[in-house]
């Protein structure tokens, strides 16, 4: 996995945060509005701008606006995934990458 944007630790801190792999799933199908990926995450804005900064926070997500997401971000704004996204998503879509993440956690460690 060496050559992957991510190691297994990382990966899984990642999907750890709510509503992430769910935000990914939506943004690799096409670009969407705030307002639309909204109703990904039962309909609030809050949980919807912490999962974006997240993602953000990792590169996997970009806007056409300029600066922070730690502010209000408008309904219209249009988000989509960087090509680090794109990659993050593809690797997330196999299963080994899965299984790994899962057997290496301290609960499959404890059986």
């Amino acid at each position: 996995m060496n050559d992957l944007p991510y190691d297994l630790a990382s990966l899984r801190e990642l999907v750890s945060h709510r509503y992430i792999v769910e935000i990914l799933d939506a943004l690799s199908n096409r670009p969407h509005t705030a307002a639309e990926l909204t109703a990904i995450t039962a309909g609030r804005h809050r949980a919807l701008a912490q999962t974006l900064r997240v993602v953000a926070s990792h590169g996997l997500v970009t806007n056409d606006c300029r600066g922070s997401w730690d502010g209000t971000i408008p309904a219209t704004d249009i988000i989509r995934l960087t090509d680090r996204g794109v990659r993050a998503v593809e690797l997330l879509s196999n299963l080994s990458v899965w299984t790994a993440l899962y057997e290496h956690t301290d609960h499959a460690r404890d059986r």
